[in-house]
């Protein structure tokens, strides 16, 4: 009976362990991160999607995954599907945390502060190795301000610290940024994938290089997406001019602004009469 007794307990132990453990609600990780003195790791998806679904799997199913994030945070999965609870979407917009879409991986110290994040591909590597980044200063999202304060102009930190001025909302600043990052990038390479890249992640503003660039060369925008994105590289382009074709002050823009915007919308192919934005 003994035996038996403990050969329960050790399978409850290994089912335990058999997939990441999530707590029941933020407030419990947190509580618990402090108790533990850990990190706390924030799954930030939606129940209806694909990519989420996969991430999901390997949270469940993947050995150096389940070992290293039990061993390292405390973590909560919070869904967006439908909207969030009222305490998850107080928490994200006290953080001044804005994400366009899921999933993303999330991570906090034990007293709330912002470490890292990562939307980027979802595979058993990168979520291993994003989780190793979020408690390394050199490496996370956190150290970025200071990098770029301390004069870091490289293109992997204009790139990742315009992606968090991006999820903070600090528009003014993302469009310094994100221009420096034209600056820096090497031109040779504007015609691949890694200048649309960070065209479709990180620019919002027309004026910005990489914008510009696209612009004119539309014509080998293309073959960049694949499966249900195919085809929707232009997209990208021409959501950030409807953006500021939402400007309030637009018909008070002055004739050679107008004119410009014009000639944008025809190429871009939002509309064969530009003229109605104007009216």
């Amino acid at each position: 009976m003994i035996k038996i007794y403990i050969g329960i307990l050790m399978l409850s132990g290994m089912l335990v362990n058999a997939q990441v453990v999530f707590e029941t609600s933020l407030s419990k990780a947190f509580k618990k991160a402090k108790e533990q003195n850990k990190a706390v790791f924030v799954e930030y998806y939606n129940s209806d999607c694909s990519v989420c679904k996969r991430l999901s799997g390997l949270l469940s199913d993947d050995e150096a995954i389940i070992s290293f994030y039990n061993s390292s945070f405390i973590s909560y999965a919070m869904n967006t599907f439908g909207q969030l609870s009222k305490d998850d979407a107080a928490f994200m917009e006290k953080e001044n945390l804005h994400f366009e879409s899921v999933p993303v991986l999330l991570y906090f110290d034990k007293n709330k502060n912002f470490l890292h994040h990562s939307s980027g591909e979802i595979n058993a590597d990168s979520v291993l190795n994003e989780a190793k980044k979020a408690n390394l200063p050199e490496f996370n999202s956190s150290g970025l301000k200071s990098k770029y304060e301390s004069g870091d102009r490289s293109v992997r930190t204009l790139y990742a610290y315009s992606a968090i001025l991006k999820i903070n909302q600090n528009n003014q600043l993302l469009t310094k940024v994100a221009q420096e990052l034209f600056e820096s990038f090497n031109k040779s390479e504007l015609p691949t994938k890694k200048s649309y890249i960070i065209l479709k992640n990180v620019v919002t503003s027309s004026d910005n290089g990489f914008f510009q660039y696209w612009l004119s060369n539309i014509e080998q925008l293309k073959g960049f997406e694949t499966g249900v994105k195919e085809g929707t590289e232009l997209s990208y382009l021409q959501t950030i001019l409807l953006k500021e074709l939402s400007d309030a002050n637009l018909k008070n823009w002055d004739p050679d602004k107008k004119s410009k915007y014009k000639d944008y919308i025809l190429k871009l192919k939002i509309s064969e009469n530009p003229d109605v934005f104007f009216k």
